[in-house]
C-alpha cells in the first residue's frame, strides 16, 4: 500500500502561486464548457445531457486542482472523456484536460513512475477520439507536447537538485576540513609534547632499567600509536568515503598484544586468543577493527576506574560469530552501563553496526565484565565494509 501511494505522489512540489492558480481556473472554465458538443454549443451544468454536465465539472476540477493532485487529475479527466464519448457526445478540445495534467505527472516523478501511471489514462482518452480525426491528430499533438514539457521540466529540476547536493557535499567537506585542522591542532600539539617530554625524561637517566624508565618507554610508545591513531581519524574526516580498510587482519593479534602489553603499573592482563592464528586473519577487516577497538576501550576503563586490578582479554572465533569477552576483578569506581556514558555507548554503537550485540556490567566475583558478539554471516560482504568512523 504504501508502495502505491508513492508512485501516486510527487516527489517534489510546482508552483502554486496566485498567478498560477488563477490562470488553471480561467483554462479550466474555458476548457470545460466547449469540450463537448457543437461548435455552437457550449456545456453547462445547469443545462444539457446529465454526462455532458458531470464531465464538465469533472473536466474543470481536473484542471483546477492539477496542481495539487496531478495523477488524480488525470485519471479523472481521461474518465470523463471516456464517459462523455460513450455516451456519443461529439468531443472537441476535450484532450486539454489530460494533457494539462499528464505535464505534472512527468515533472513530478521519474520516468518509469510517470510511465506507470500516465500510460493507461491517456491511451484510453487518446482511443476513444481515434474515430475523429479533426479531434484525434491535435489531441496526439497536444499530449506529445505535454510530455516534453513535463520532461524538460522535469530535467531542469534534476539539474537543480544536483547542484544543491554538490554545494551541501562542499558545505561538509569544508567544515570536516575544519574539524579536522582544529583537532590536529590542538590535540596533535599536546599529545607531541607529550612525548617529548617523556623521552627528554627518559634520556635523562641514562641506560640503566629501572620503573621510571620503562613507564616513560611505555608513554613514547603509547603517545605515538596515539598520533597514528588520530592521524587515521583525521583523514576519515577529510576523506569520510575513503575505500581503505579499517584495520588489516594480519595485524590483528600483533596489534592485541600490544594493547595488553602496553599497560601502566598496576594493571595487568592475560590475552587468550584462538589457538589457530589463522582464524584472526580470516576476519573482515571491519570486525577486525571492532575487536581491536573493544578491547582498546575496555583495557582503558580497566586502567582509569579499576586500578590496581588483573584483566583477562578472551577472543574466541566461531562458525558463525566471533566473542570478546574483557574481564578484571577491579574494585573500584566503574563507568555507568547505561547509555550516557560515551565509551560504552561507542562500543555499543560500533558492534550494533555489525549486527551483534554488546553487554557491559558488574561480574558475578564483582569485577566488571564487557562482552560484544559480532555475527560473521555474509563475511563477503563484510570484506567490502570500509572505515567505520
Amino acid at each position: 500500500m504504501g508502495e502505491i501511494r508513492t508512485r501516486w505522489r510527487p516527489d517534489h512540489d510546482v508552483d502554486r502561486g496566485p498567478l498560477w492558480v488563477l490562470l488553471d481556473l480561467i483554462t479550466a472554465y474555458l476548457s470545460a464548457v466547449i469540450a463537448v458538443g457543437p461548435s455552437d454549443h457550449t456545456a453547462s451544468v445547469l443545462s444539457g445531457p446529465v454526462v455532458e454536465r458531470a464531465c464538465a465539472v469533472v473536466w474543470f476540477a481536473a484542471i483546477a486542482g492539477r496542481r495539487y493532485a496531478p495523477g488524480c487529475a488525470l485519471w479523472a479527466a481521461a474518465s470523463a472523456t471516456v464517459a462523455a464519448s460513450a455516451s456519443g457526445a461529439p468531443v472537441t478540445n476535450v484532450s486539454l484536460a489530460t494533457a494539462l495534467a499528464l505535464t505534472l505527472v512527468v515533472q513530478g516523478r521519474p520516468i518509469q513512475r510517470a510511465l506507470e501511471l500516465a500510460v493507461l489514462p491517456v491511451v484510453a482518452a487518446l482511443a476513444v477520439l481515434a474515430g475523429d480525426s479533426d479531434a484525434f491528430v491535435p489531441a496526439v499533438a497536444v499530449h506529445t507536447v505535454a510530455w516534453l514539457v513535463g520532461r524538460a521540466g522535469r530535467s531542469r529540476w534534476e539539474t537543480v537538485q544536483a547542484l544543491r547536493a554538490r554545494d551541501r557535499e562542499r558545505a561538509v567537506t569544508a567544515e570536516r576540513t575544519w574539524m579536522a585542522r582544529e583537532l590536529h591542532d590542538a590535540v596533535g600539539h599536546a599529545v607531541t609534547v607529550m612525548v617529548t617530554h617523556a623521552g627528554a625524561a627518559r634520556l635523562t637517566l641514562g641506560e640503566e632499567r629501572s620503573p621510571v624508565r620503562e613507564a616513560l618507554s611505555r608513554i613514547e610508545e603509547v603517545g605515538r600509536s596515539a598520533m597514528t591513531d588520530l592521524d587515521r581519524v583525521l583523514g576519515l574526516l577529510t576523506e569520510p568515503y575513503a575505500s581503505e580498510h579499517p584495520q588489516d587482519p594480519d595485524d590483528c593479534e600483533a596489534t592485541l598484544r600490544a594493547l595488553v602489553d602496553r599497560l601502566p603499573p598496576g594493571v595487568t592482563a592475560d590475552l587468550r586468543l584462538p589457538p589457530d592464528p589463522a582464524r584472526l586473519r580470516e576476519l573482515a577487516p571491519a570486525v577486525a577493527e571492532t575487536v581491536r577497538r573493544v578491547v582498546q576501550k575496555s583495557l582503558t576503563n580497566v586502567v582509569r576506574h579499576a586500578r590496581p586490578a588483573h584483566a583477562v582479554v578472551r577472543v574466541d572465533v566461531g562458525a558463525g560469530d566471533v566473542r570478546v569477552t574483557v574481564t578484571d576483578d577491579g574494585r573500584a569506581t566503574r563507568p555507568s552501563p547505561s547509555p550516557g556514558g560515551r565509551g560504552l555507548t561507542g562500543m555499543r554503537e560500533r558492534v550494533a553496526r555489525l549486527g551483534g550485540t554488546f553487554e557491559a556490567g558488574v561480574a558475578e566475583d564483582g569485577g566488571w565484565r564487557v562482552t560484544a558478539l559480532i555475527p560473521l554471516k555474509g563475511l563477503k560482504e563484510l570484506k567490502e565494509l570500509k572505515e567505520l568512523p
